[in-house]
């Protein structure tokens, strides 16, 4: 089979912009999960075809890079598609372009299938693996894998504290990714979030977070442009996932 990218086009709208009328982080996230979405849709490898497996794809790892981000009212298309699999774990690349053409942005994933009525981690079956190994490109046209670990936080600061609601949550029932985005960039400084431009976000999901969870958003500054974050829930502790992010 050839390679079977997914080209979805967007136009920013009003909803997606920062003050500086620019497209935010959060918002090209969830863009380029509607990208994938419709893909394994067509794959028919999507969590509602899943439902007999009783499985569902689950975001573990994911590295963003930036290169500008588009303003209000500029046409965007989202390339996305499937890079490579193992038993346990597949990747997907994402690519952003503008109306010239230039890339924009880029993202690197990695998922796993989560079995949802254990919620652990479940191999891939060989049938649903059939569906879209067969479009793998090349391993040289595809984006590095994320990485498997960030530098731990040695003196977190807390500023945020969330409370899982339900409309956090997704299709599978917890905290959706793209909130889990937002509430990690959420507790960096306002003088960069305001004044700085992201370059780069790594991202390690590592526990979900459910239905009326209580969440800190942690973080600590270990250079000039560099974050680390991480979300902590209250009560046992438990790290649900840590980020680093590199500004200029």
């Amino acid at each position: 089979m050839n390679p079977l990218p997914q080209l979805e086009s967007y136009t920013i709208r009003t909803f997606d912009i920062d003050c500086h009328k620019q497209l935010t982080i959060p918002a090209l996230v969830r863009l380029m999960q509607e990208t994938a979405m419709q893909q394994v849709l067509d794959l028919k490898i999507s969590v509602w075809d899943l439902e007999e497996y009783k499985l569902a794809w689950v975001l573990i790892r994911k590295r963003i890079e930036v290169q500008r981000r588009p303003l209000l009212g500029e046409k965007i298309s989202i390339h996305s598609y499937p890079t490579g699999a193992d038993r346990v774990f597949t990747y997907r690349d994402f690519r952003v372009y503008d109306e010239a053409g230039e890339q924009i942005a880029s993202a690197c994933t990695t998922w796993l299938l989560m079995n949802t009525e254990t919620r652990q981690m479940s191999r891939i079956p060989p049938e649903l693996l059939a569906r879209f190994s067969g479009y793998f490109p090349p391993s040289e046209s595809c984006l590095p894998h994320a990485l498997d670990q960030l530098p731990a936080m040695k003196e977190p600061l807390q500023d945020n504290s969330y409370r899982v609601g339900w409309y956090d949550l997704d299709f599978i029932n917890h905290l959706n990714n793209v909130h889990f985005v937002k509430w990690m960039l959420e507790a960096t400084p306002v003088e960069v979030l305001g004044k700085q431009q992201i370059k780069r976000m790594d991202l390690l999901f590592l526990a979900e977070g459910n239905l009326k969870d209580e969440i800190d958003s942690e973080f600590q500054q270990v250079e000039e442009t560099v974050f680390l974050h991480r979300l902590v829930r209250q009560g046992d502790q438990k790290v649900l996932a840590t980020a680093r992010t590199i500004w200029e």
